[in-house]
């Protein structure tokens, strides 16, 4: 919680210090999934959700680099065959460097940070959920990147891959000298396409 708290704190400073620039909100689509390791065979499967939050844009560090906070709540998570089905609701701090390849088009990269804020877990076909929040890790490290295209100076469409970094499988002590994550690593993935309306300055 105080790697969050951190982080919002950096949102908020940057935003202090740019208030002059353009502020956007958008949403989109997200498709999720998780690398294993072992890999189950043949029971993992991707999960949709959606995404939405604020952007903080036109920070241009030169002419050819500039600088992307974003605050998105996201839903993600994985598909257990027909069992069921993990679902993770992550509010992310991407800060993302953006190299524009022509005036409309440009490509963002960079890290972000996530704090789960809930999980459910899902039984069946989604007939039955319950909310429980002690399988993962609290904070997960990730790397972001993607294409923005503007199709005008109030509307961008995009699209954006994210690879995690940390072992979310929370350590569960199997006996005196393991944890489960010793035996079982899961990252996150995910993949974004979004619409984003910016207001304000020009």
């Amino acid at each position: 919680m105080k790697k969050l708290l951190a982080s919002l704190a950096i949102v908020l400073s940057v935003v202090s210090f740019a208030n002059a620039q353009k502020i956007a909100f958008k949403g989109g689509f997200t498709y999720s999934d998780a690398i294993m390791s072992p890999e189950p065979v043949d029971i993992i499967d991707g999960k949709a959700g959606f995404h939405a939050g604020i952007v903080l844009q036109d920070l241009m560090l030169s002419d050819k680099i500039g600088i992307q906070p974003e605050l998105i709540y996201s839903q993600q998570g994985f598909k257990i065959g027909s069992v069921g089905s993990i679902g993770m609701h992550y509010l992310s701090l991407p800060i993302l460097l953006k190299f524009p390849v022509t005036e409309e088009l440009s490509l963002l990269a960079g890290p972000q940070i996530s704090y789960l804020t809930n999980t459910k877990i899902g039984i069946g076909n989604g007939f039955f959920s319950v909310n429980y929040n002690g399988l993962f890790k609290d904070i997960d490290l990730g790397l972001a990147g993607g294409l923005e295209y503007k199709v005008s100076d109030k509307v961008a469409l995009g699209g954006r891959y994210v690879l995690g970094l940390t072992n979310v499988n929370k350590d569960f002590q199997i006996d005196n000298n393991n944890n489960l994550s010793d035996y079982l690593t899961i990252k996150n993935t995910s993949a974004q396409v979004y619409v984003s309306f910016s207001f304000g300055k020009n």
